[in-house]
């Protein structure tokens, strides 16, 4: 894949690295260690190839997004492109799985590369320099663990302590065939305390902004900023249950602390060509025709219907009695289309328009997210039902409302319950198919209920929390080549 972060920033530096998997990791350089990272742009071109590995297709650039979806219940996979997925079906020698497994680890070991790089050739930067590029490599780092440990173990709340296992920390920069890379799995609770470390650092030495740069405002959506590591935080601990922190790094950002933010006038006004550099986006994958040469991973080939329309909207999302939230005179239903000709009696979304040249970026954070995550975090906190939480799911609710339909207030809710519902049910509309349905009802305890199989018709049983094919096999070549130190997760031995 073709580097979209700067391709003439030496590409043999940035694949030097590249490995493809946990227990199959490539020396630190194909050429000398001092070579790569002989000059202060040499050691930047490093940091940016972090990057690379969270903009696989098969990670942020879009699958690992389509993913979470398809587990949920929003989407129907109509062409069966994505085999037994939908239907929480997957083996242990799943592709779909060792993708995400390959692509996660391959940012994590370029981070670590980075990271060792830097910290040894740190007297050819200056020391905020130094600081700020280590804190991209973390920042990566923390990402990538992230969604490997969604995707590999069971949420967090799980187990009262989130004792149960996780994935392997891999926090060194390994040679070839090393031993010590061969790293039994950890605790979710040690994996979240790693990712929050290493998030928790990046934010105090990350930028605000870049500046420098041909287009500032394009390294200020794509790489991490202050304002994407707060907004990053936010999430991790809504995910652990942890509401006071969840409030306050949403705070942060929504109160200016990181830079300005603002939703768009528009409710599809941060989508599509021209849209992605706006104050509604907080960080994005980007994406082009060369970073998707192949049709069948980019975004708007799955999801719109002149692409290859795997991906239709299911009847559950669009209908009101199993989405009461999604009202009939939403504006967001501007964003729902029929498709062509023979599939003009189905429905897709048009957030993702540009099929021509596959480079709709990945909406990893949005604006809308942090105000929902703040609305969220403070309803639980606090006593009551709480006005400061209404306010903020206002913010994202008032925009695409109908003239008429009246702002929340206070007496609209008999209990902090529904107004929590209420802020659930705005997430699931206002984020939808980017990648957060499913994971949302898992860090809550829910079953997945209405889910329709491919055809749209039939309904699939309802899949409850906790169930062992919530989560992905490890793949089972790793577990085999480990030696068995990598414990095969629950129904798929």
């Amino acid at each position: 894949m073709r580097s979209i972060f700067f391709g003439l920033l030496l590409m043999a530096i940035a694949n030097s690295s590249c490995q493809k998997k946990v227990l199959d990791i490539e020396p630190q350089d194909l050429l000398s260690s001092d070579l790569a990272f002989s000059t202060p742009e040499k050691i930047e071109a490093a940091t940016l190839a972090t990057y690379e590995g969270l903009q696989s297709a098969n990670f942020l650039s879009g699958r690992a997004l389509i993913y979470v979806d398809l587990l949920g219940e929003d989407i129907c996979d109509r062409n069966g492109f994505f085999v037994e997925l939908p239907r929480y079906n997957l083996l242990a020698n799943s592709g779909i799985a060792a993708g995400v497994w390959t692509a996660g680890y391959d940012a994590i070991v370029r981070a670590n590369r980075a990271l060792a790089g830097i910290t040894a050739n740190s007297s050819k930067l200056t020391t905020d320099k130094a600081g700020a590029l280590i804190a991209e490599c973390k920042f990566v780092r923390a990402v990538a663990n992230f969604y490997l440990v969604n995707f590999f173990a069971q949420p967090y709340s799980f187990t009262a302590d989130a004792s149960h296992i996780g994935i392997p920390l891999i926090t060194d920069s390994y040679t070839f065939n090393d031993p010590a890379a061969n790293k039994p799995r950890s605790s979710v609770s040690e994996v979240y305390t790693a990712i929050i470390t290493d998030m928790t650092e990046a934010l105090a030495d990350l930028p605000l902004s870049y500046t420098g740069y041909n287009d500032n405002a394009y390294h200020n959506k794509t790489r991490g900023t202050k304002a994407a590591a707060s907004s990053f935080l936010s999430r991790i601990f809504l995910y652990k249950g942890d509401y006071a922190n969840a409030r306050k790094y949403a705070l942060d950002v929504i109160n200016g602390a990181y830079g300005s933010f603002a939703l768009n006038t528009a409710v599809n006004g941060a989508f599509g060509p021209g849209n992605y550099k706006t104050d509604e986006t907080i960080w994005s994958i980007p994406n082009n025709i060369d970073d998707n040469p192949n049709t069948n991973n980019a975004l708007p080939q799955h999801y719109y219907p002149t692409g290859k329309a795997d991906l239709m909207i299911s009847p559950a999302f669009l209908n009101t009695a199993s989405n009461k939230f999604f009202l009939a005179d939403d504006k967001r239903r501007s964003m729902i289309i029929s498709g062509p000709g023979a599939l003009s009696g189905l429905k897709f979304t048009n957030k993702y328009p540009d099929v021509a040249s596959r480079g709709d970026w990945a909406p990893v954070i949005r604006y809308a997210e942090v105000l929902l995550t703040y609305a969220e975090a403070q309803a639980r906190t606090a006593t009551g039902i709480d006005a400061d939480a209404i306010d903020k799911l206002n913010v994202v609710r008032d925009r695409a409302k109908a003239f008429t339909t009246p702002s929340y207030m206070p007496g609209n809710f008999i209990s902090k319950d529904e107004l929590i519902a209420a802020i659930l049910g705005e997430r699931r509309i206002e984020l939808a198919f980017e990648g957060h349905r499913f994971w949302d009802l898992m860090r809550i305890k829910a079953n997945v209920t209405n889910k329709y199989d491919g055809d749209g018709v039939n309904l699939l049983p309802d899949q409850p929390f906790g169930a062992q094919k919530n989560i992905f096999p490890i793949p089972q070549l790793e577990v085999d080549k480990s030696k068995k130190v990598l414990v095969q997760n629950p129904g798929y031995e």
